[in-house]
């Protein structure tokens, strides 16, 4: 399981894959399928997924298989181009074996999606992966900057959130020949992958806060002038608010656990 959270710094938001990395491994097989593809007649069909088939005729390889193949040129450049990016990032992260069976579960989530939301539809490409790779950077880079169009900078965690809203917005506008359910599916499998890191990461970042705030109100509470730290602690809080534990510094958390120590009666931070 990849572990990322409260404290946890990844090497850089921008990460490169080297030529030997799983994510060029992965680019290579989607171009030597897309090539095959055009080659040889009838790969589509067989190795596409239509969860009818997988049902019927018990062709289970489909739900993995099809995130191997794309339906045009520009459909296998754009994933892999996303792949390249988000994907080179989170491998430097969590190493080559964990990301690959990252990529490929959430890719299986977008195939499950897809017996729900498209049971008689042809659905291929590696979108189910690549937006389970767009969950993964966003709350693994949250605050790195994405320049959408190449112009207007967007933090990643609000990039990211817009992305899911628009698929789910379009999903539910009805049939438009794009597995929307399908890329929501892979964020799905994201999240049910990630699930552990995730909530504790939720609980670093709601948990904190209520505790401290719940030790600034005893120290309210007493009779005791306010402390001389208390206007710095309140900082910190705005910015644990803002932020997120995991972006203070250890100056900053000393102080608050000096802080609390004194005035609220425990010293520890938030679990972990």
């Amino acid at each position: 399981m990849p572990a990322y959270g409260p404290g946890y710094r990844p090497r850089s938001p921008w990460g490169g894959s080297g030529a030997h990395s799983m994510v060029a491994r992965l680019v290579l097989a989607n171009i030597v399928v897309f090539m095959l593809q055009n080659l040889v007649p009838g790969l589509t069909t067989v190795f596409s997924l239509v969860p009818r088939y997988v049902v019927e005729r018990l062709w289970v390889w489909q739900i993995v298989t099809y995130m191997f193949l794309h339906g045009s040129f520009g459909h296998l450049f754009f994933n892999m181009l996303m792949l390249w990016i988000f994907g080179g990032a989170i491998e430097s992260a969590w190493g080559p074996r964990p990301f690959l069976r990252y990529y490929v579960f959430c890719g299986i989530g977008g195939a499950l999606a897809s017996f729900v939301f498209s049971f008689n539809a042809l659905t291929l490409g590696a979108s189910g992966a690549i937006f389970g790779l767009y969950l993964a950077y966003a709350l693994m880079f949250p605050d790195s900057t994405i320049y959408l169009y190449f112009l207007l900078p967007v933090k990643a965690k609000y990039l990211i959130a817009g992305i899911a809203l628009l698929q789910l917005v379009s999903g539910l506008s009805g049939p438009s020949g794009v597995a929307y359910f399908a890329h929501l599916g892979g964020m799905a499998a994201g999240l049910v992958f990630l699930r552990e890191p995730v909530v504790r990461m939720l609980r670093h970042r709601f948990g904190a806060r209520r505790r401290w705030m719940a030790a600034r109100r005893e120290a309210e509470r007493r009779p005791d002038p306010r402390p001389p730290e208390a206007d710095n602690v309140d900082s910190i809080l705005d910015k644990i608010s803002e932020k997120g534990w995991e972006n203070l510094s250890a100056t900053e958390r000393r102080i608050l656990e000096n802080y609390s120590r004194r005035y609220g009666g425990r010293g520890d931070g938030p679990d972990a």
